[in-house]
């Protein structure tokens, strides 16, 4: 609804070669982009809540992350990895230490062949935030 009434107000139309897709993650999005995207920025969900908060209407869904604020990061992680090219896509990925990213890290390495590493973490308030570098091992 909001990226149609925005697409109309920048001179978009139907008629263009714009697509709205709405949908849970990238799922419909897998066959079309297998392997076929460079770069991903992903700035889930991440505060750990109960998980009753993950699947929300409210403005809570915009952080609600569940269970060690990993419920809709672990669902991401099989979709990185069929989307990022090969061998040089990368996914910019945003954590907090709840999230335990070394675990995180070690199963993109054991089940997709992937490497994380932090690359920039900053304060913000009352948590640190870590930009995570996501690329093929």
């Amino acid at each position: 609804r909001f990226a149609r009434k925005t697409a109309i107000e920048n001179g978009l139309h139907e008629s263009s070669s714009l697509e709205l897709i709405q949908c849970d993650l990238a799922q419909p999005l897998l066959p079309r982009f297998h392997h076929a995207v460079d770069v991903i920025i992903f700035n889930p969900p991440y505060v750990p809540t109960p998980d009753t908060e993950v699947s929300g209407n409210g403005i809570e869904a915009s952080w609600a992350g569940g269970e060690r604020g990993r419920r809709v990061i672990d669902r991401a992680l099989p979709q990185i990895a069929q989307l990022l090219s090969r061998p040089n896509g990368r996914c910019y990925m945003i954590t907090v230490d709840d999230n335990e990213p070394e675990e995180i890290a070690r199963e993109l390495s054991d089940k997709f062949g992937l490497n994380m590493i932090p690359l920039v973490r900053r304060r913000a308030c009352n948590e640190f935030l870590t930009v995570q570098k996501i690329s093929w091992i």
